[in-house]
């Protein structure tokens, strides 16, 4: 998360002073009188409002205002026992920013400011650590190894199979992008896909043996004087250990996708014009490049973990192959006509998703063996 220079008009918006006189009154709570004397925007527009507070002492502080609407009316409670499960289980929470206080009534959470730099922008500017793929297999190996008890099972929106089956609210529908009237209309009309998302989703369900975080993206890992951090856990809980391991390579691959039409990486030029079939071959070139890196997490994250289920891997990387076509779902929502490079991302996720056996081992996830 890189933050700008803006500064909020924060006296005169009711919304900006109600959260800073909130976030005054839990710190008060819990140590001597402080005043903000200063409120600054992150540079991303997230789900949830959030803002920087710097205090009068020095210091600075992060506020996030969960929105229960966008972010799902559990939010609020999965971070709070995340804070909780890391007061307990240091030995297993991932290093992050320490929740300070909390506002039910206001959806309001106040946690150590966390400078640093997000995974995401590293990658932009091609400065991924060398240690990052270790580093995160080691972690979130500890994290799924952890005790499961008093934990809320998680439910993921996504893949969103009721949308896929049943239909688009009109709600939602009356907003939706030509974009997504078009790609929506071909994924349900798809039946081989809505079939393998339900399957996954169920597949899911029985597996819910672990500790995860549940929505892992690499703008939600900050490094910190060569320190990983992870953060956002509002989608903590008792979950299936794949999800993490699928989303955050699906993650990374469809980042590298984004990176097709550029010589980034060490990749020749791409064309000047891509069709169906190029742009299928430029992915799968990409993906060939990180499959030793997504290899490096998994092998690390085996190391961490004393056993585990038989078909974690192929799990994983059906993840892997739904996160492609979701993140084309979430561009679709953002422009009239959906790039071909994106569409051609949803057609290798696709594949990937209805057989993830075959593809399993050529993108990292070889078949666990304690």
């Amino acid at each position: 998360m890189t933050l700008t220079a803006t500064r909020p008009t924060w006296h005169s918006d009711p919304v900006l002073r109600g959260v800073v006189d909130a976030t005054e009154d839990l710190l008060a709570s819990a140590g001597p009188r402080v005043r903000v004397t200063e409120v600054t925007s992150p540079g991303f527009i997230g789900r949830n409002g959030a803002w920087v507070l710097a205090l009068d002492s020095g210091e600075r502080v992060f506020a996030k205002q969960i929105s229960p609407d966008k972010a799902g009316p559990a939010a609020f409670d999965r971070s709070i026992a995340f804070a909780s499960f890391a007061l307990k289980h240091p030995l297993h929470a991932p290093p992050g920013p320490r929740l300070i206080s909390s506002c039910r009534e206001r959806d309001l959470l106040v946690f150590e400011h966390c400078p640093g730099v997000s995974l995401a922008q590293l990658l932009v500017d091609e400065r991924i650590p060398a240690h990052f793929s270790a580093g995160t297999g080691r972690l979130l190996g500890r994290l799924h190894s952890g005790p499961v008890e008093a934990l809320a099972r998680t439910y993921h929106p996504s893949p969103p199979v009721p949308a896929l089956q049943e239909g688009i609210p009109q709600e939602r529908y009356v907003e939706f992008t030509l974009a997504e009237i078009r790609f929506w209309a071909e994924l349900q009309q798809d039946s081989t896909l809505v079939q393998a998302a339900a399957d996954l989703r169920h597949w899911e369900s029985e597996h819910q043996t672990a500790p995860i975080h549940g929505d892992l993206r690499l703008d939600q890992f900050h490094l910190r004087d060569a320190e990983l951090r992870v953060l956002d856990w509002e989608e903590f809980g008792r979950g299936d250990p794949a999800r993490d391991l699928g989303t955050l390579a699906g993650e990374w691959i469809y980042r590298a996708v984004l990176d097709v039409v550029t010589s980034r990486a060490g990749a020749p030029a791409p064309p000047l014009q891509f069709d169906s079939v190029a742009a299928t071959e430029r992915i799968t070139e990409r993906m060939h490049h990180l499959a030793p890196q997504i290899r490096q997490m998994w092998t690390a994250y085996r190391a961490q973990i004393a056993r585990a289920d038989d078909e974690l891997a192929v799990r994983a990387t059906a993840h892997l192959g739904w996160h492609l076509v979701d993140r084309s779902i979430a561009r679709a929502s953002l422009v009239a006509k959906l790039p071909g490079i994106e569409r051609a991302a949803a057609g290798v996720g696709r594949k990937i998703l209805l057989t993830p056996g075959r593809y399993a081992a050529a993108l990292g996830f070889e078949e666990f063996t304690s």
